[in-house]
C-alpha cells in the first residue's frame, strides 16, 4: 500500500505551525499525531510517520519548536554539538504553550480526516512527556509514550487521562533509571483503567526505537515495540468504531 507525504501548515490562532503529514493510499484506519524527540522533525521522525502510514494511519508530525525556530533538524543525538543544542531548545520550549499547539494539531487532523473518532498521540522522549500532557488535556482515542522523560513527576496528568495509555521503556535507559520506570509503572497500575499497557525492554537504551540512531537502535526491541504499538492502535480504533 502506497502512502503520500507532504509538509503542511496547521492553523494555530492567527499563525500557522508546520507539520509533516503522511497519509495512506486508502481510507485511513485513524489518525495519529506523532510528537518528536528533542532534535526536531528529523528524517527519523518522518520515517516513523511513514511506517505508520503504510499500516493505514494518517500521521501528522507537528513542528513543536516552531515558536523558537521553524524546521529545526538537529540529527539524532550522535553529535555532541547538536545534542547540546537540542538540550538547549528543549530547555527553552514552553510545554504549556506546546501542549496547546499539539492539541491544535490533533484538532486539525481530526477535521482533515472528517472523523468522528479523535486521533491518538504517539511521542518519543520529550514527545513522550508531551503525549501525556496532551492526553490529559483533550479527548483522544489512545496515547503512546515511548521512553518519555520526567513522567514520575506527572501522576496527576497520567491519572487524569481518560483514554487507554501505553508506555514503553528500555531497561538500560540513561534518562530513566529502573527506579523511575517502576514509579511510572506504579502510577499506571493505580489508574486501574482497562486497556492500559506498560512494557519494558531488557538491554534497550534510550532512543532504542529510532533506527537512525546508530549508537542506540535495538532491532529486537524496536520490532516488538512496533508490534505492540500497532496492536494497541488497531484495538483502540476498532473499539471506537464498534461503539459508534
Amino acid at each position: 500500500m502506497n502512502n503520500a507525504a507532504c509538509d503542511v501548515l496547521i492553523p494555530v490562532g492567527h499563525e500557522h505551525m508546520g507539520a509533516y503529514f503522511s497519509r495512506p493510499g486508502r481510507v485511513p484506519i485513524g489518525g495519529v499525531v506523532l510528537i518528536q524527540e528533542i532534535f526536531g522533525v528529523t528524517p527519523a521522525m518522518r520515517a516513523i510517520a511513514d511506517d505508520l502510514s503504510m499500516q493505514g494511519y494518517a500521521v501528522a508530525v507537528p513542528d513543536i519548536y516552531w515558536r523558537l525556530q521553524r524546521g529545526l533538524d538537529l540529527g539524532n543525538g550522535e553529535s555532541p554539538v547538536q545534542r547540546q543544542l537540542a538540550v538547549e531548545y528543549a530547555g527553552r520550549f514552553d510545554e504549556c504553550v506546546g501542549t496547546s499547539d499539539i492539541v491544535a494539531a490533533v484538532d486539525w487532523l481530526n477535521t482533515t480526516l472528517a472523523s468522528n473518532h479523535r486521533p491518538s498521540v504517539f511521542g518519543f522522549c520529550l514527545g513522550g512527556r508531551m503525549a501525556v500532557r496532551v492526553a490529559a488535556t483533550t479527548e483522544l482515542t489512545g496515547m503512546v509514550s515511548m521512553y518519555g522523560v520526567g513522567l514520575e513527576k506527572m501522576e496527576p496528568e497520567i491519572t487524569g487521562i481518560k483514554c487507554p495509555v501505553q508506555f514503553h521503556f528500555g531497561e538500560d535507559d540513561n534518562h530513566n533509571p529502573m527506579s523511575t520506570i517502576s514509579s511510572v509503572a506504579a502510577i499506571v497500575d493505580r489508574r486501574r483503567r482497562p486497556g492500559d499497557e506498560f512494557f519494558t525492554y531488557p538491554s534497550a537504551q534510550h532512543a532504542f526505537y529510532n533506527r537512525f540512531r546508530s549508537d542506540r537502535f535495538n532491532p529486537e526491541a524496536h520490532k516488538l515495540a512496533q508490534e505492540r504499538v500497532l496492536h494497541f492502535l488497531a484495538k483502540r480504533f476498532s473499539a471506537r468504531t464498534s461503539n459508534s
